[in-house]
């Protein structure tokens, strides 16, 4: 009852033998690639210091985004009290944050 065809046998196909051609050109491919990703790597890294050099990071404000408008003077921020109106259709109550969290500095 047992086969005497081994297993797997002309499943696979064999290993490709690359000519110097073929060698140089798949190097010379991976070389292109490999300084693609690297200047994809560098562009990534320039955007984030860009955008972390404008950040206001100080008193919890964000790490992308300020609430000056993009200027990170102190004495231009918007005051609590004068942020801007809810959204059309939304409620007071839709706008609090959950039950047990509140905001630093809010009044108790």
């Amino acid at each position: 009852m047992t086969d005497s065809k081994k297993p797997y046998e002309g499943e696979f196909i064999p290993a490709a033998h690359l000519t110097p051609e073929a060698v140089a050109a798949r190097k010379k491919r991976n070389i292109w690639l490999g300084l693609a990703l690297l200047g994809f790597v560098v562009l990534v890294a320039a955007t984030t210091m860009i955008r972390l050099s404008k950040a206001d990071l100080s008193e919890g404000a964000g790490f992308y985004y300020s609430n000056s408008g993009g200027t990170a003077r102190d004495d231009e921020r918007m005051p609590i009290d004068d942020q801007p109106a809810l959204p059309p259709g939304m409620t007071q109550e839709q706008a609090a944050p959950p039950p047990g969290i509140a905001p630093e500095g809010a009044p108790e």
